[in-house]
This record gives C-alpha cells, sequence and structure tokens, in this order.
C-alpha cells in the first residue's frame, strides 16, 4: 500500500511537470527570434542562374531588417546565413560537407531534385513555401498578415 501511494505521488508530480513545461513552451515569447528564409537550390546546372542567385535580386534589405528576416543558403555547392542590415547583407558561409547540406535542407522540408524557397515564422512554424524565386511583396505580405493576425488576437484576448 505505502508502494502505491508512492507511485501514484511520483506519477501526479510528473504529470504536473509536463503539463508546467508544455504552458510554459505555449507562453514562450519567440519576439526576439528571426523569421527564416530558407533557400534550397540544388539545380545541376552550373550554366544556368541558380535560385539563391536570382533571389537575393530581388531582397530588399531593409524590408527584410524591419520583419527580422534571416536567410539560410542551402545549394549543391555552399551553405550560407545572410543577416539583414540598412546597408545590405552580412554574410557567413556555412562549413559544410555536400551530404550534411543534403542532409540540412531535407530537415528543413526541401527536395534535393526541385528548388524550393521556405518562410518559417519566428517560432519554427512553416509559412509559406515556393517552388521559384518570391518577391518581396508576395513575403511582406504573408509576414505583415502574421503579425497582424497576433495583434488581433492578443486585443481580443486583453477585452476578455
Amino acid at each position: 500500500m505505502f508502494r502505491t501511494g508512492i507511485l501514484f505521488a511520483a506519477c501526479m508530480t510528473l504529470s504536473s511537470f509536463a503539463h508546467a513545461t508544455n504552458a510554459q513552451l505555449l507562453q514562450r515569447d519567440f519576439s526576439t527570434q528571426s523569421r527564416e528564409l530558407v533557400i534550397c537550390s540544388f539545380e545541376p546546372s552550373v550554366m544556368g542562374q541558380d535560385l539563391a542567385t536570382r533571389q537575393f535580386d530581388l531582397v530588399d534589405w531593409t524590408g527584410y531588417l524591419e520583419r527580422n528576416i534571416t536567410i539560410l543558403e542551402i545549394s549543391r555547392l555552399r551553405s550560407a546565413t545572410h543577416l539583414p542590415t540598412a546597408l545590405g547583407p552580412i554574410s557567413s558561409e556555412l562549413p559544410m560537407s555536400a551530404q550534411e547540406r543534403e542532409r540540412t535542407a531535407r530537415g528543413y522540408g526541401c527536395s534535393i531534385s526541385e528548388d524550393a524557397v521556405l518562410l518559417f515564422d519566428k517560432d519554427g512554424t512553416d509559412q509559406a513555401r515556393w517552388s521559384e524565386e518570391v518577391r518581396k511583396e508576395q513575403l511582406f505580405r504573408i509576414i505583415d498578415g502574421v503579425v497582424a493576425r497576433r495583434s488581433d488576437v492578443s486585443m481580443g484576448d486583453s477585452l476578455q
């Protein structure tokens, strides 16, 4: 009987800890996190202009800075991060082997046989996917819409 009581108490403690941990995760503040635009470009042709190059031609670095968007580029030949500033990007090469680049791309949900641009929100939620370069208007409309919905939800919560 004593063992059953201890086991029951232990289970209740673990259950309440798990509930508290889940509640903490749900209330986590993601405001300091960046949105991530992931460019997966595994086009085998070296003669053509790859997706990453075409996408960079469309980037509005000031707009990306205002919306806290970083870029992760994963391609057949390189991997790099690009942080926006008002004067342009700060780019850093990531030392990855070809297998690591492919594994990382697959981890983000990219297919190695097709190029893709993916947008992840601050909490890591997959927001949008494109099979070609994305114009800033499309990208900003999605991001600004998510922010507007969050503001509406928080205002509605405060009114109740």
